[in-house]
């Protein structure tokens, strides 16, 4: 019998198509943003500054985006979404330069936009997947988008060095027009959430045991970006930065598939564990080349260790926690924003403590990690 178009299995199709068409596009610019901040003259620490603003912005938003949601829809939210992009971009590219003030300005627009596109995103996930294969569907939520954006961050260094960080940034606002076209068909899905002040306590009472470990999984997620800030700080080439853009996507393909077959067949918890001692142990290994051997080859190899590594905790890891979301329509992932905002400001701050030390910020990050060695992990089912 055919599928039917509003079919859960349909639509997830549809779901991976746009988050392809998104990663491919924001793939040119999203690595290279803190570069060209810094090019501009913007310290590393005032780069953090940007990105702490950044994520408060996110965690404001998300609560926005929802209360949008509830009476526009959640593919129309994704229109909101693109206008924000298109100022944000605009602002940066003809107006920062001239108007050092848009720097505490443009910030609060990148986070609001990131809002406005993963809540309807997370939603539209988990209502068009199943509990039973949901490592299998996160492991293609991680992996199919790359696929596409593969070599964007590398094609964006050349573009960036060749014809200018403006040339870069008009191109991939022109594709990300594209991107809610395949979820157009479920413009009518809305959300009913209410986030009273008692039904928020019900929703993080039923979900405290995902607080902590929210925290210190965000650390090692974000201090990826940081590695790539760390890498251009050391070898001083966009194209460097690029190129490990590109090794991290090319390294994550066909293994996370893998992970995730793995996820659904195999016991998810072992799993997990196994993935937060690989974590813990690549950080140290980053640790040791950032501190005293620091060449691109060793980069390019401790960075193929860290995306490895981390997929092989991030896919059983978040399907556990999606997989509980689903119980209360996804609005747990929007009360999630706390704790994961949470731990992104406290890498950044540390990050602006340790700026001159930026190695003993990933050493931190893997002994924090030892937390998940010993987490009794079925409690987060």
């Amino acid at each position: 019998m055919e599928e039917s178009k509003n079919t859960p299995g349909n639509n997830f199709g549809k779901i991976l198509q746009m988050m392809s068409l998104n990663s491919f596009a924001m793939a040119f610019v999203a690595v290279f943003i803190p570069i060209y901040l810094l090019q501009l003259g913007y310290s590393f620490q005032m780069v953090m500054v940007w990105m702490i603003i950044h994520h408060g912005t996110l965690l404001f938003s998300a609560f926005v985006a929802i209360y949008v949601s509830n009476r526009i829809g959640l593919v129309h939210s994704l229109h909101i979404r693109f206008i924000l992009l298109l100022i944000y971009f605009l602002l940066l590219l003809f107006a920062l330069e001239d108007i050092p003030a848009l720097f505490y300005v443009i910030p609060i627009l990148t986070g609001a936009e990131a809002a406005f596109y993963w809540m309807p995103l997370n939603v539209l996930f988990i209502r068009n997947t199943k509990e039973e294969n949901m490592g299998s569907a996160m492991s293609k939520f991680f992996v199919i988008p790359k696929a596409l954006s593969m070599i964007s961050p590398l094609l964006g260094a050349f573009i960036a060095i060749y014809f200018g960080f403006t040339s870069l940034f008009a191109l991939a606002m022109f594709l990300l027009f594209f991107t809610f076209l395949p979820v157009f068909s479920l413009r009518s899905e809305k959300t009913n959430f209410i986030f009273s002040w008692q039904r928020a306590r019900e929703i993080f009472k039923n979900n405290k045991q995902y607080f902590i470990p929210e925290i210190i999984d965000n650390l090692a997620e974000d201090a990826m970006a940081l590695w790539s800030i760390f890498i251009y700080l050391k070898l001083i080439s966009t194209l460097q930065v690029g190129i490990i853009g590109t090794i991290t996507s090319v390294a994550a393909l066909f293994f996370t598939l893998t992970i995730g077959k793995l996820t659904d067949n195999w016991d998810k918890h072992k799993l997990l564990k196994i993935g937060a001692v690989l974590v813990s142990l690549v950080w140290l290994l980053n640790f040791t080349i950032g501190e005293f051997f620091p060449n691109q080859w060793l980069f390019y190899l401790a960075t193929i260790f860290a995306t490895l590594s981390l997929k092989v905790f991030l896919v059983p890891y978040s399907s556990l926690m999606y997989n509980r979301a689903r119980k209360d329509d996804a609005q747990f992932m929007v009360l999630r924003e706390i704790p994961t905002i949470s731990g992104r400001i406290i890498l950044f701050l540390l990050a602006i403590l340790l700026h001159n030390h930026l190695p003993t910020l990933f050493l931190l990050v893997g002994i924090l990690f030892i937390y998940f060695w010993f987490l009794d992990t079925k409690k987060l089912e």
